[in-house]
């Protein structure tokens, strides 16, 4: 027996058994658009989830690359005055105009050109400057050995000069102690020369230029203390070179080879010379001239201001002559000559030498360089 009461098979456009041809249609339709509808949300999901990514990615690297850009605008203010080349700073400030005009671009420009290359441009720019700055630094240092280097110099002789001449060893000691830190002082600074380390090169170069104010300070400390004791007139100063000079630093006047000057005042002497000759028809008569410093002592004589204790005269530095031919004696044509035109050639008649100085001596002439402050006396 066969079975006849089975249900019927669903129809898979969703009409009823009884529904029309075009109601089948119909229904056929909406499930078509109902599909549809949701292949385009999801497509734009989709892409508003994609293009949400990209606009987080591409505020992300902004966001690094205004950081990067702030460091640089730091760097730039930092290095002013600072750099061995200047073009670097120059190259460093079109960069970071050039990534802030980038960052104001609009989101989208930013995302298809990307910040690759604005960052690695201006980190470039940056670490020249950098590197400048430690050539800078290095520059610096070196500088501050060498001005160290002469102020130990000085500091030593003076230091060697004063023993046993009666300075206070109280007073001497502090010159020692500077001596022996600026020397570890110098040490370290020729050890920060070895890196690149821009921090550790700045503090060298403070360092050196602070013990070379102390050395200096201990220095003239000591060379006042033996002034006061070896040069008692206001206008001589003690200085442990006079009567010392090397001969290298020494010159020949022409016309009186065996009487000599510091090199560096020769041509203004031969210039004066020149024109005295030119007014007289004859050559200054060079009398005196250098005195080393075991000729000075043997012409000093305590009881008599006329020649200054040997270590205090202008004589024993080589800036100073005696002239005679008629200049040794006050108001004649010759004396007058030279007061009126020996500073046109760096040649003067000092304030203790004049008729009311100290000691009147027409004849006792200086180069202006000991009027800095060298040394003075006859």
């Amino acid at each position: 027996m066969t079975l006849t009461n089975a249900t019927p098979a669903a129809d898979p456009t969703g009409a009823t058994a009884g529904s029309t041809a075009r109601e089948r249609r119909e229904a056929k339709s909406r499930r078509r658009r109902n599909v549809r509808a949701m292949i385009v949300t999801t497509l734009v999901v989709v892409l508003v989830l994609a293009g949400g990514g990209l606009a987080w990615y591409a505020m992300s690297e902004a966001d690094e690359l205004a950081a990067q850009n702030a460091a640089a605008r730091q760097l730039l203010s930092a290095s002013d005055g600072k750099v061995a080349e200047e073009t670097t700073r120059v190259s460093l400030s079109a960069e970071i105009a050039d990534v802030d005009s980038f960052l104001a671009e609009p989101v989208l420009n930013r995302i298809t050109t990307g910040t690759a290359d604005a960052s690695e441009s201006l980190g470039a720019a940056t670490g020249a400057v950098q590197a400048s700055m430690v050539e800078f630094a290095r520059d610096e240092v070196t500088t501050a050995r060498k001005s160290l280097e002469t102020a130990e110099s000085r500091a030593r002789k003076v230091y060697e000069a004063t023993e046993g001449k009666g300075v206070d060893d109280v007073v001497r000691a502090p010159l020692q102690e500077a001596l022996t830190t600026a020397a570890a002082v110098d040490d370290a600074a020729n050890h920060s020369l070895a890196g690149t380390d821009l921090a550790a090169l700045e503090q060298a170069a403070l360092d050196l230029s602070t013990n070379r104010s102390v050395v200096s300070l201990a220095t003239e400390t000591v060379s006042d203390a033996q002034d006061a004791i070896t040069c008692p007139a206001p206008d001589q100063t003690w200085d442990p070179d006079s009567g010392k000079i090397p001969s290298s630093a020494l010159s020949p006047i022409p016309w009186a080879p065996t009487h000599f000057v510091r090199t560096d005042v020769l041509d203004g002497l031969i210039e004066l010379d020149a024109a005295y000759r030119k007014a007289f028809g004859e050559h200054l008569t060079i009398n005196s001239s250098y005195r080393s410093y075991e000729s000075q002592a043997s012409i000093y004589d305590p009881s008599s201001p006329i020649a200054a204790p040997p270590g205090c005269s202008n004589h024993g530095m080589g800036l100073a002559v005696d002239i005679g031919g008629g200049v040794e004696t006050f108001d004649t044509e010759q004396y007058n000559w030279l007061k009126a035109h020996a500073q046109d050639y760096g040649w003067v008649h000092p304030a203790f030498a004049e008729p009311n100085g100290r000691v009147p001596e027409p004849w006792h002439w200086e180069s202006v360089l000991a009027r800095a402050g060298l040394v003075n006396g006859a």
